[in-house]
């Protein structure tokens, strides 16, 4: 009876710790669409760890902060962002309580040269805990629209 107490308590507690990671996970998600809106770079930088993998759209595979920096720097500096609305589509923490994930989509209207763009963008963010931290290590995203060409 007593070890069955103590499996029900310690998966109970993983649960609840899970949990807790989920909300902390959502609020980074939250903070980061903020942060893309007045496009402040360093608050993203901030959620990433130092060799974080960047894999945007219709680029090369980049690495690091300055990826980070030189992906939203780009982007903010050739279009102004009309509208970005974010959903979180799923939050999962793993059993080990080290490794989650979330994905989603998003719905964003830019100004560009040639008027404004509306696109629909999916999107998949691995995190890792780094001491006691929840930062992301691989970012991926691209868009529905067909490439030029296609």
């Amino acid at each position: 009876m007593l070890v069955a107490v103590m499996i029900i308590t310690a998966c109970q507690s993983k649960t609840k710790t899970a949990s807790n990671d989920a909300v902390a996970i959502r609020n980074i998600e939250d903070q980061w669409v903020a942060a893309i809106k007045v496009n402040d770079i360093d608050k993203i930088v901030s959620f990433c760890s130092p060799d974080i993998v960047i894999m945007d759209a219709n680029v090369p595979i980049s690495v690091g902060h300055q990826a980070v920096r030189k992906s939203y720097s780009s982007s903010a500096d050739s279009t102004t962002s009309v509208s970005h609305l974010e959903t979180v589509d799923a939050i999962e923490v793993s059993a080990s309580g080290d490794l989650a994930y979330t994905r989603g989509t998003a719905q964003q209207s830019r100004n560009t040269p040639n008027g404004i763009i509306n696109e629909s963008i999916k999107w998949v963010s691995i995190y890792k805990k780094i001491n006691g931290e929840w930062k992301v290590i691989v970012n991926i995203w691209n868009s529905d629209k067909l490439m030029a060409g296609q």
